[in-house]
């Protein structure tokens, strides 16, 4: 039943949602009804799983490192059909995950709530749960999110962090219903679940809903409540009002908890709980990035490159700020940031993130630099460093058209990177005034065919190239087939590589590629900055070694703007941009490479045509 799935999925874009979610139904209901049921059937080891299992899950991994989330989900659903029944879940859990990641919240709930039907397993559960909570919320079903929320922290085994996010989910979606109580009710539980800036932020939306209510509400709550902390809270939120001179409202908290032995001290409102973030993020270099969601592994290899610049250096730590999904709440985390005192700010990456941080920034603020396009600004203490490969796709046709080329043939791969970084070229080449021969986009199995549609009909000028896109597993077989059609240059965003050893199949002289130094430079891909993040990144894959290398480069560029870079010299972080360049006109400083018999050769620029 999996394989009629599959011939609809294949359209997972394009196919009415109705229809998917019929046929991904239909596919399920093949499943055994319970993994027990099939394990009593089966009570030996279990049996080694089939190639074409193995190959789908590893074909699906390496589709997610991508940010490629449909196909991931494809991929995903495709190793469920061909593995055993103690696999099939797992594999729809990771099909449901990419399915939400790629904004498809209805598949995400049935694919989850598939997994519910048939797991006893509890961790295997509360994933499904928090998959299915996240894709109810997107979806606009707040209710069923509420009741997913509610199985989930149910759940004995859910982590503290996790359960503690999802309480803060609960009561964001209680407070906008107008259950303030209830909402209460949920933050001032998962209080004593945090710690540090997240707590502190915590309290913070505590004092935020007591504040909103009248002292006539607070009452009333405390009579309904039976909660004895909660009703600590309303009690001491109504001594503050009562008392507005600080010695005599802390003789009225102590009074309180004299008449009522048993209840802990919830330090209302003492700053004891920012003391600990306060000593970590105090002169740190601090960030903003988010640690869970399709964007954690980025961010961990990001922030282990920064860590390894840091110790490398000697210089200011690191220090992570909580993430949200709310940019408000991020707003809000940079302000508890800047009040604890960190020297600078690394991100936040995403446009609606970026904005609402801009927005809550004074121009007094430690310095920040952010890791994404942003809207115009003129701030003083705001750097651009935005870390997509937009800006190399930029780049190669700013390079391109300052060398002298003057024409362009397009070629990317069908998914949304390609699509990005062609996108990103042809904005900048055409504003530059190059022209275009041809844009076509291939797919396995027809390569020949879309090089022949971007090179044209027409003979093809001294001062024309290709631009190509690829992934670096089809570099040199696309690369022989572009050859077989034409000789002229090919230029690539990126060097698709994980190190220049792993480029002896590229002998093409003609081949340039722009790229950080962190891959090619072997100062600094064999430095002691590299060898750290290698440590304690053991298995990083290409895109999280890219990552690393910019959280290193990143580190350096802060290093600069707070003025204490090391002397001038070959520098182990790689960092290579000047702060200044970056803040005026948003440019890395990227290098360029060919391959030279399997050698990789660094260029003082690209060639003239």
């Amino acid at each position: 039943m999996f394989k009629r799935f599959l011939s609809t999925a294949s359209t997972f874009g394009r196919w009415p949602l109705a229809l998917l979610l019929a046929a991904l139904l239909s596919a399920c209901a093949s499943m055994p009804h319970s993994i027990g049921e099939e394990s009593h059937k089966h009570p030996s080891a279990p049996a080694p799983a089939p190639v074409a299992e193995i190959s789908q899950a590893q074909e699906a991994d390496q589709l997610l490192a991508q940010g490629k989330d449909l196909a991931a989900a494809k991929a995903y659903i495709e190793a469920a059909a061909a593995s055993g029944a103690d696999k099939q879940l797992d594999y729809l859990s990771k099909a449901a995950q990419a399915s939400l990641a790629g904004n498809r919240p209805q598949v995400a709930e049935l694919l989850s709530a598939e997994v519910l039907r048939l797991s006893r397993e509890p961790a295997q559960r509360a994933e499904a749960l928090w998959i299915q909570a996240q894709a109810y919320e997107r979806d606009g079903q707040t209710k069923l999110a509420r009741g997913a929320l509610a199985s989930l922290i149910a759940i004995d085994t859910v982590s503290p962090e996790r359960r503690a996010e999802a309480m803060g989910r609960l009561a964001k979606i209680y407070e906008a219903e107008n259950h303030d109580l209830t909402a209460l009710d949920f933050l001032v539980k998962r209080d004593a679940l945090l710690t540090g800036v997240a707590k502190a932020e915590n309290r913070r939306r505590i004092h935020a809903l007591l504040d909103a209510q009248s002292s006539a509400k607070l009452r009333n709550w405390r009579g309904r409540s039976g909660d004895p902390v909660v009703q600590e809270w309303l009690a001491f939120a109504l001594i503050a009002r009562e008392h507005v001179e600080p010695a005599n409202r802390q003789a009225a908290f102590a009074a309180w908890l004299q008449a009522h032995p048993g209840h802990p001290d919830i330090h209302y409102d003492d700053a004891s709980a920012n003391n600990r973030a306060a000593v970590l993020a105090r002169g740190a270099i601090c960030t903003l990035l988010p640690t869970s969601g399709r964007f954690a592994s980025d961010t961990t290899a990001f922030v282990a490159g920064l860590q390894a610049a840091a110790q490398q250096e000697a210089g200011p730590a690191i220090y992570q700020l909580s993430d949200s999904s709310d940019p408000a709440l991020n707003a809000t985390e940079y302000a508890a940031g800047v009040e604890a005192g960190c020297a600078a700010f690394v991100g936040p990456a995403l446009p609606q993130d970026i904005n609402a941080v801009l927005g809550a920034r004074h121009p007094s603020n430690p310095p920040i630099l952010l890791l994404g396009a942003a809207q115009p600004h003129s701030q003083p203490g705001v750097y651009d460093f935005d870390i997509s490969l937009r800006v190399t796709a930029r780049q190669v046709a700013e390079d391109a058209l300052r060398a002298g080329y003057r024409q362009a043939a397009v070629l990317y791969p069908l998914d949304a990177e390609g699509a990005d970084m062609q996108a990103a070229f042809l904005e900048a080449w055409k504003k530059g005034g190059g022209s275009v021969v041809g844009v076509a986009h291939y797919r396995d199995g027809d390569t020949a065919s879309a090089v022949q549609r971007a090179l044209g009909v027409a003979p093809l000028g001294a001062k024309t190239f290709v631009f190509l896109v690829a992934p670096a597993q089809r570099l040199a077989d696309i690369i022989s087939t572009i050859r077989a059609q034409t000789t002229q240059p090919i230029l690539l965003a990126g060097i698709p590589t994980f190190a220049a050893e792993q480029s002896t199949s590229i002998s093409d002289a003609r081949v340039y590629a722009l790229g950080s130094p962190w891959v090619f430079d072997p100062q600094i891909a064999g430095g002691p900055v590299a060898q750290a993040v290698r440590q304690s990144l053991p298995q990083a894959s290409a895109a999280q070694w890219r990552m690393a290398g910019l959280g290193a480069e990143a580190y350096g560029l802060v290093a600069k703007i707070l003025h204490i870079a090391k002397p001038a010299g070959a520098s182990p972080t790689g960092a290579l941009s000047d702060p200044h360049t970056l803040q005026e006109n948003n440019k890395r400083d990227l290098r360029w490479v060919r391959w030279h018999n399997g050698n990789i050769e660094v260029l003082p620029a690209l060639p003239e045509p």
